[in-house]
């Protein structure tokens, strides 16, 4: 909130869980929802007050929906990290491979980590092989720490002291909005072949495509979802033709030619 004068501001979307399967009657193929629009009915809203928070509220306290706000920004960027590292492989030299896999498996760690989660041990292996020591006794405390982490590894996973992100301070307007399993959805995007591929039913991939914008999931028809991108794309040609009269009026009222 900017204030009561002023209405709301806009901070951040954040999308959890953005890959899943859609499927019909030809089969299934993955979806990369980062990027996308949403048009899909408003499943939860809450306003949070860090300088007034309600002792009891249904669902997720006030404090929680405040750690979220912090915690949302953290995971955006991380999304965003994962989202550019996963279109930029495989690579073809092995060494700027490895390591575009180990900073993969570090963004994707991220989120659980500042949840109090930990980092899976196979990652923090893999960093330690990567960059040996030359100097051999330097090596050995290397190893030895490696071998202090593996000791520490619980269910494969190794748990490191973290701070936790603290409650963000202000006023907030939370909206949540669900895809929910088993529901039919419209997608207006872009297929691609999926460079991550590892099953037969995942060669596809559909997301928002390098020279086109519209990536849309709507729980609308497909004839209402094609509707509403006909309207907004004539809105885009009548706002660009008004900007472009307004731009041509101003140059000649400088020109003195009106």
């Amino acid at each position: 909130s900017e204030g009561k004068s002023r209405g709301w501001a806009h901070l951040r979307t954040d999308v959890g869980g953005s890959k899943f399967f859609v499927a019909d009657q030809t089969g299934k193929v993955l979806v990369d929802a980062h990027s996308a629009e949403f048009d899909v009915p408003l499943s939860c809203e809450r306003e949070v007050d860090s300088a007034h928070p309600r002792s009891a509220a249904p669902g997720a306290s006030d404090t929680e929906l405040l750690e979220f706000v912090t915690y949302s920004g953290v995971h955006r960027v991380a999304g965003v990290m994962e989202h550019f590292l996963e279109k930029k492989g495989p690579l073809d030299d092995p060494r700027q491979e490895a390591t575009r896999q180990s900073l993969l498996g570090i963004a994707q760690a991220v989120p659980n980590l500042l949840q109090g989660g930990g980092v899976p041990i196979e990652l923090v292996e893999k960093m330690a092989a990567q960059f040996p020591v030359k100097d051999a006794a330097q090596e050995e405390k290397r190893q030895e720490v490696l071998r202090r982490f593996q000791q520490m590894a619980k269910g494969g996973m190794v748990d490191l002291p973290m701070h936790q992100g603290s409650a963000a301070s202000g006023r907030y307007r939370l909206k949540e909005y669900l895809v929910v399993p088993g529901q039919q959805y419209t997608i207006t995007a872009t297929c691609l072949e999926n460079p991550g591929a590892t099953a037969a039913g995942d060669h596809n991939l559909i997301t928002k495509g390098s020279h086109e914008a519209t990536f849309l999931i709507s729980s609308k028809s497909d004839r209402g979802t094609q509707g509403d991108l006909r309207r907004r794309a004539l809105a885009m040609v009548l706002g660009g033709a008004a900007l472009a009269l307004a731009c041509l009026a101003f140059l000649l009222l400088h020109l003195n030619l009106f």
